[in-house]
């Protein structure tokens, strides 16, 4: 068995900034990842950690050459837009992108330089995690959890009654990020569960469910299911609208029965 060493280059146009060097990483911490991919399940997910978690606390942020023209701000103070949180209790690093980068290409050189500090001296972490939803069309009813990880994590992510993906692609900056945790010392996984083209809160909610399991949390996820069903009560609202709108083109005048007057 070959044991992983290598400790990837840092990118060339990305940096961490760590601004408050009075917080001490633990060993062994795991690097949650909330990316704003569909469904923005990582955002979700991370915000509802940072809100949760009574100890967190911000450390620095990831500036890239890459990152668009967009600014964040919350209650009127402005954030940067790729931030980093810790929570010494849970030794966890929070890591949240609320924007997506202009280039694809972009995360490849991203991805070197999350990995290079997370293996530094200063951080030694244990593993990466990150989340990317299942798109899906029309009402969701049920939002399993799914994982894929290195072989070596397996046996350990079945106790927490989650399956494994048989088989499919990863897209987007998780798949460069899990991609470079492959060439080191990082263990890396995925969790999924199915998303809409929209916000899927209820999706993150079952995501935040299993790592209350795996880390001993004890994240809140109600407010997220009530939000749930709002947006699916607000898209049961706006299907009914559309079908009597159709209803109502079929019976003008000079339309023949069973057709509208748009074409597909």
């Amino acid at each position: 068995m070959v044991k992983k060493e290598y400790i990837c280059e840092k990118g060339k146009r990305s940096s961490i900034v760590i601004d408050d060097l009075s917080v001490e990483i633990k060993e062994g911490a795991t690097f949650i990842l909330g990316f704003a991919g569909i469904g923005l399940i990582g955002p979700i997910v991370a915000n509802t950690l940072i809100e949760q978690l009574p100890d967190v606390k911000e450390i620095g942020f990831i500036t890239s050459e890459y990152l668009p023209p967009i600014s964040v701000f919350y209650a009127g103070v402005l954030k940067h837009p790729f931030r980093i949180l810790y929570s010494p209790q849970n030794n966890l690093i929070i890591g949240i992108c609320e924007v997506p980068f202009q280039i694809p290409t972009a995360y490849n050189d991203l991805s070197k330089t999350i990995c290079n500090w997370a293996l530094s001296e200063d951080v030694r972490a244990k593993e990466i995690v990150i989340f990317q939803g299942i798109p899906q069309r029309g009402i969701i009813d049920e939002y399993p959890v799914y994982y894929a990880a290195e072989e070596i994590m397996m046996e350990h992510l079945e106790k927490f009654g989650i399956s494994k993906v048989e088989k499919g692609i990863i897209v987007g900056p998780e798949a460069t990020v899990l991609n470079e945790a492959l060439t080191n010392r990082l263990q890396a996984f995925a969790l999924f569960t199915p998303v809409l083209e929209i916000p899927t809160p209820e999706g993150a909610a079952s995501i935040l469910e299993v790592l209350n399991k795996m880390y001993n949390l004890t994240i809140d996820t109600a407010p997220l299911i009530e939000q749930g069903k709002e947006i699916k009560a607000k898209m049961l609202e706006l299907a009914e609208k559309a079908q009597q709108y159709q209803k109502q083109q079929q019976q003008l005048p000079g339309t023949k029965e069973g057709y509208t007057q748009y074409f597909q």
